[in-house]
């Protein structure tokens, strides 16, 4: 089976390297990291599974270089979807092509269906918590398993051997029929914890050193599952204090949108905030912190850039 990763950071080079590990043939689109790759090939630097560097891998600086995949893992972040996939999935794709969308947020499969209408998708949530350090560099920092959920029919044995193969290498693959709550369930922790280390200043141990910060969390987080909820997801109510206990005890961590907002790229806004509160109040439930968080991520955005 023929993988190919689109988006070769932290979550495409993680992932992918696995596969590489599990026998499979993985190609990266590397675009900043080509020369990098091309020469030392990609070092997983991890406390958890060990440090491995890989090399002499298939790396492309253009997919049209790149072969017809049977499954297309997108790892870009959301905020290059409308503008790069046109360009970069046609030359790898074909109709039996799975594309496996590992992107935070809400709503992101059904803009990918509508510019790849013909195509088998499936969602994809990863809970880990790794970032790259430098070009070919990812540091693995803990956890690593990952939610899948089906959006449309798809090539059932493409997807059932991907599960197989991370399974082998000690991931723990969920297969669902319900993206919409797998969705909806990763944004809890995502929209309270992305959010608040950029207007905050600060990584995950900070918050959580504060009782009164804790509460905020809480609060925006059982705001998140109601809006849940109202959309059909029914989320399990203990989820914010667990996921609260999840952050106490992981070390100290910035969030994919605080690390965007330290560089100065653009963040994930849309897919994570506003695509969220669009849905739900639509669906007649008003996240009103949810929404003042996400008028404090555009401000930042617009000015502090």
């Amino acid at each position: 089976m023929i993988v190919s990763i689109i988006g070769s950071g932290a979550i495409g080079m993680f992932y992918g390297t696995l596969l590489i590990d599990a026998g499979e043939e993985v190609h990266f689109l590397c675009r900043s990291d080509y020369e990098t790759v091309k020469e030392k090939g990609i070092f997983i630097e991890s406390k958890l599974r060990g440090n491995k560097t890989f090399e002499n891998i298939h790396v492309h600086k253009d997919s049209c270089d790149m072969p017809i995949s049977d499954i297309v893992i997108v790892s870009l972040k959301t905020t290059e979807n409308e503008k790069l996939l046109p360009v970069l999935l046609p030359p790898i794709v074909k109709k039996e092509t799975t594309i496996v969308i590992i992107q935070n947020g809400l709503g992101v499969e059904a803009d990918v269906a509508k510019l790849f209408p013909d195509q088998q998708i499936i969602g994809g949530l990863a809970f880990i918590s790794s970032s790259k350090v430098a070009p070919g560099h990812i540091l693995h920092i803990d956890h690593g398993n990952l939610s899948l959920g089906y959006f449309n029919h798809v090539n059932e044995q493409n997807i059932q051997t991907i599960v197989a193969k991370l399974n082998q290498q000690n991931i723990k693959v969920i297969l669902s029929d319900d993206l919409n709550k797998l969705r909806w369930r990763k944004l809890v922790w995502n929209i309270a914890f992305n959010g608040m280390t950029v207007v905050l200043g600060c990584q995950t141990d900070k918050l959580m050193q504060s009782k009164d910060l804790i509460g905020l969390s809480k609060d925006i987080m059982e705001e998140v599952i109601s809006g849940a909820k109202a959309c059909g997801a029914e989320l399990d109510v203990n989820l914010p204090s667990q996921m609260i206990q999840y952050t106490i005890d992981m070390p100290a961590y910035s969030p994919s949108m605080k690390l965007d907002y330290d560089h100065q790229r653009p963040m994930e806004i849309h897919y994570i905030y506003e695509e969220p509160i669009r849905i739900a109040k639509e669906a007649g439930y008003y996240m009103s912190k949810v929404d003042m968080l996400t008028k404090q991520l555009k401000f930042k955005q617009q000015f502090e850039y």
